[in-house]
């Protein structure tokens, strides 16, 4: 098996570490085809070598370079200062617009159509474990209490019920509610007259 060119050069520039130099000496022993190359290789170089440009051959074509590029590059670059142009790269417009849609999705999602935050519609409430028992007072909410009015306690625990609520009441004491009207018809009534007793 022959060596290839990159190993041939390795070889030539005297890089070749100490266990594979030993092993590509040997073969080249032996290899008439990699010693054939090897010489190629090195009349390359040699050439090469040989017509790099000297310092001196460099400085006339290196001023005249040098003078055409301050000539015609740098003298036509006119800086205005009201004109500047900002280049933005396509990354960061998909970056931005990404954003908007998440921030605008996200509004839409969390307002009312009227402007009130869903916050205020939709409460967060912490759902009981089974078998505990939640105590409901009409004055926390003073427009719950004045809605709560309006209906029977048979039909507030049969919309209860509907919503898959357990409910559970427990009467400690019954005391006979009077209404206003009924206390104005016993204010009203005279009290019966004591019959007398004749001897």
């Amino acid at each position: 098996m022959c060596l290839d060119d990159q190993i041939l050069n390795t070889y030539l520039d005297g890089e070749l570490g100490e266990p594979w130099k030993t092993q590509v000496i040997e073969h080249l022993n032996y290899c008439v085809a990699c010693n054939t190359r090897l010489e190629q290789l090195k009349r390359l170089r040699e050439t090469l070598l040989s017509s790099a440009l000297t310092q001196q051959e460099i400085q006339p074509h290196q001023e005249k370079v040098l003078s055409f590029i301050e000539k015609n590059i740098i003298e036509k670059k006119h800086i205005n200062i009201f004109r500047k142009t900002f280049r933005v790269s396509m990354p960061m417009v998909m970056a931005t617009a990404a954003a908007f849609v998440v921030i605008l999705t996200g509004v839409l999602l969390f307002t009312r159509p009227d402007g009130l935050p869903t916050g205020q519609i939709i409460p967060n409430v912490a759902i009981p474990s089974a078998g505990s028992v939640v105590q409901v007072r009409a004055t926390e909410n003073l427009s719950a209490a004045k809605l709560l009015e309006n209906f029977t306690l048979e039909e507030i625990l049969q919309y209860l019920s509907s919503r898959g609520y357990e409910v559970e009441v427990k009467v400690k004491e019954i005391q006979p509610v009077v209404h206003q009207t009924d206390q104005n018809e016993i204010g009203s009534e005279k009290p019966a007259e004591e019959p007398t007793v004749e001897q």
